[in-house]
C-alpha cells in the first residue's frame, strides 16, 4: 500500500509538472540561441552538414546536442520552433523523475519525491523547459549521467559504465559544462565518494572503457571544432568568452551585452584589418584566457573576479530562496557527510560557483547551482522536524502550541514557501520576457513570399539571424562598419539583402548612416520599409 501511495503521489507530480509547463508553452521569445540551433539541427538532420552562416558558422558557437534533437523532432512535426520547445518540455519532464530516483538513491522515497517536486515548480527549470535553449537537455542528460554514476557505486558492473561515456558525451555535446561528469569516477577511484580509494584492475577498465566510449562520442565535433578554428578545443567559444571577460568587470551579460556605450558590438563585429572578417569570429586572432585576461593584469582581474562573486551571491540569493529552509536543515543535519556520494551535490555547485566569474555572470547558468542544490535539501525536507526539534531543544525553548505546530507542520511550510516564491518569481521575473522582433518576423515573411520560398536560396546580412529564419534564407553577421564598408562586405560573400533596424543597430555610431544606405551608395536600394513599431529597412545588394 505505501509503494501504491508513493507511486501515485510520484504520478501526480510529473502531471503537476507537465501542466504547469504547458501553460508557459507558447512564451518563446525569438532570439539568435533557438533561431541557430534550430537552422543548425535541420541542415544537420536533412543534409548531414551542421552549418548555418556564410562569414561565420554558427555551428562553431552551438554545440550541436540540442540543435540535432530539434532537427530530429522536425522531420515530424514540420515547425522548428515548436520542436525546440518540445526537446525541452520532454527533457525537463524526464528530469523530474530523474530527480525521483537520484533522490531515493540519496536519502529515502520522501526525499526523492521532495526533489521531484521542487524540480517541477522551481521557476527557472519552468521557464527553461519551454525556452528555446539547450539548459532542459542539458539538466537530463546531466543528472541522468549522475544517477547512472551513483549506480555504479552500488553495482559495479562494465555495462554501466558504457553507458556513463555514451551520456557522458552527450552531456558535453549539449553544453560544455558537461565535461566536467568524468571528474566522478576519478573522485571514486581516490576514495573521495564511495568509501575506500579503488585502484583495482577491473574498476581501471571500466574507467578506460568510458574515456574511450567519451572520446568516440565527442571526437565529430572536436575535430569540427579544429577543421573552423584551426585548434583543438572543446569548445568554440574562446574568443567570445574571453572578451566577455574582458568587459565585463562587475557586470552581468546582459549588462554587457546592451550596455548603452555599445563596447561590446564595437569590439565583436568590427572588421579586422583586412576587412574580410568580424574581429570577435576571426579564425587568426585567438585570445588566451590567460594571456590576455588573467596575466595580462592580474590585481583587475582579481578585483573584477571578486565584483562578480558578490553578484553571483546575489543572484543565487534570489534563486534559492524557494528551497532556502530545506537547504538550510541540510546543512544542520548530523548525517551530512554519512553518505559520502552526496558530496557531489556540495563539490559540483562550489566548483560551477568558482568558475563562472572567471568569465561573467549569466543568471541562466547560474541556474545550473540551485539545480544541484535541490537534491541537497531534499534531504534537509525529511529531517525537517527532526532538526527544528533538536534546534528548540538546544536554545531550551519549551514546546509550546507555536513551536509544537511549527515542528508538526514544517514540511507544510516548505512547500508553501516553495510554490509562492516559485510563482511570485515567474510572475515579476523580466527573465523571460523580452520583447519579441515582430517586424523582423513580418520582415522575413515579405521576403520569404515576395521573393522566394526556396529554402536557404537567399542570403540575408543582418545583426541576428531573424529574418533570415523567416525566409528560409541563409544568414550573413552584420559587422559594425560605415555604410560603404558593410556593402563592400555584403558584396565579398555574395548577400542578396541588408537588414538595417533600430531595435538592435539604434546605439551603433554608423546608425543614421545605416539606416539610409541608399543614399550613400548606387549598389543597394531601399525595397521594404516597417515604421509601425521599431523602423526597419531591407536593402537589395544590386549585383
Amino acid at each position: 500500500m505505501r509503494f501504491k501511495r508513493e507511486y501515485l503521489i510520484l504520478i501526480s507530480i510529473l502531471l503537476f509538472g507537465l501542466f504547469v509547463r504547458l501553460l508557459r508553452f507558447g512564451d518563446v521569445a525569438v532570439g539568435m540561441d533557438v533561431v541557430a540551433f534550430s537552422r543548425l539541427g535541420k541542415n544537420l538532420i536533412e543534409s548531414g552538414k551542421y552549418v548555418f552562416g556564410e562569414n561565420y558558422n554558427m555551428g562553431v558557437f552551438f554545440p550541436p546536442g540540442y540543435a540535432a534533437s530539434i532537427g530530429a523532432i522536425n522531420l515530424f512535426i514540420n515547425d522548428l520552433f515548436f520542436s525546440a520547445r518540445l526537446v525541452s518540455l520532454i527533457s525537463s519532464i524526464i528530469t523530474i523523475f530523474l530527480f525521483y530516483l537520484t533522490g531515493r538513491e540519496l536519502y529515502n522515497e520522501e526525499a526523492g519525491l521532495f526533489a521531484a517536486f521542487a524540480y517541477a515548480a522551481y521557476p527557472l527549470t519552468i521557464i527553461l523547459s519551454v525556452y528555446g535553449n539547450s539548459d532542459s537537455l542539458f539538466f537530463c542528460l546531466l543528472f541522468l549521467s549522475i544517477y547512472l554514476f551513483i549506480i555504479s557505486v552500488k553495482r559495479d558492473g562494465f555495462p554501466i559504465y558504457i553507458l556513463l561515456g555514451i551520456t557522458t558525451g552527450a552531456a558535453y555535446l549539449t553544453r560544455p559544462e558537461g565535461v566536467f561528469l568524468l571528474l566522478l569516477p576519478f573522485l571514486r577511484m581516490i576514495g573521495l565518494l564511495g568509501g575506500k580509494p579503488l585502484v583495482r584492475r577491473k574498476y581501471l577498465l571500466n574507467i578506460f572503457a568510458m574515456l574511450l566510449i567519451f572520446i568516440l562520442t565527442i571526437s565529430p565535433y572536436v575535430l569540427f571544432l579544429k577543421d573552423y578554428t584551426g585548434k583543438f578545443a572543446l569548445s568554440g567559444k574562446g574568443n567570445i568568452a574571453v572578451l566577455l571577460a574582458q568587459l565585463s568587470g562587475d557586470k552581468e551579460y546582459h549588462e554587457v551585452v546592451n550596455a548603452p556605450e555599445n563596447l561590446y558590438d564595437k569590439s565583436a563585429f568590427s572588421l579586422n584589418k583586412g576587412k574580410t572578417q568580424l574581429r570577435g569570429w576571426d579564425r587568426n586572432v585567438q585570445l588566451s584566457l590567460f594571456k590576455d585576461y588573467i596575466l595580462k593584469d592580474p590585481a583587475k582581474f582579481i578585483r573584477d573576479y571578486l565584483k562578480k562573486v558578490q553578484e553571483e551571491i546575489k543572484i543565487l540569493i534570489k534563486l534559492l530562496m524557494p528551497i532556502m529552509l530545506p537547504l538550510f536543515f541540510s546543512v544542520f543535519s548530523r548525517d551530512l557527510f554519512r553518505k559520502e556520494i552526496k558530496l557531489i551535490f556540495i563539490l559540483y555547485p562550489l566548483l560551477f560557483f568558482l568558475m563562472y566569474p572567471v568569465f561573467i555572470i549569466i543568471e541562466r547558468q547560474i541556474t545550473l547551482i540551485a539545480v544541484f542544490l535541490i537534491l541537497f535539501a531534499s534531504g534537509g525536507f525529511v529531517n525537517s522536524g527532526t532538526t527544528i526539534s533538536e534546534v528548540l531543544d538546544y536554545y531550551g525553548i519549551r514546546k509550546k502550541r507555536v513551536s509544537l505546530f511549527l515542528e508538526r507542520n514544517i514540511k507544510l511550510l516548505i512547500i508553501i514557501i516553495l510554490l509562492s516564491g516559485s510563482f511570485s518569481y515567474l510572475e515579476y521575473s523580466s527573465f523571460s520576457k523580452v520583447p519579441g522582433p515582430v517586424e523582423h518576423i513580418t520582415a522575413g515573411y515579405f521576403l520569404k513570399n515576395s521573393v522566394s520560398s526556396e529554402y536557404e536560396k537567399l542570403n540575408v546580412m543582418s545583426r541576428k539571424p531573424v529574418v533570415s529564419f523567416f525566409s528560409n534564407a541563409r544568414f550573413t553577421m552584420l559587422p559594425y562598419a560605415n555604410s560603404a564598408d558593410v556593402i563592400n562586405f555584403a558584396e565579398l560573400y555574395d548577400v542578396d539583402y541588408i537588414v538595417i533596424d533600430e531595435r538592435l543597430l539604434s546605439k551603433w555610431d554608423f546608425y543614421d548612416e545605416l539606416i539610409q544606405m541608399d543614399k550613400y551608395s548606387g549598389d543597394v536600394g531601399l525595397v521594404y520599409e516597417d515604421d509601425s513599431g521599431k523602423l526597419i529597412r531591407l536593402f537589395k545588394v544590386r549585383k
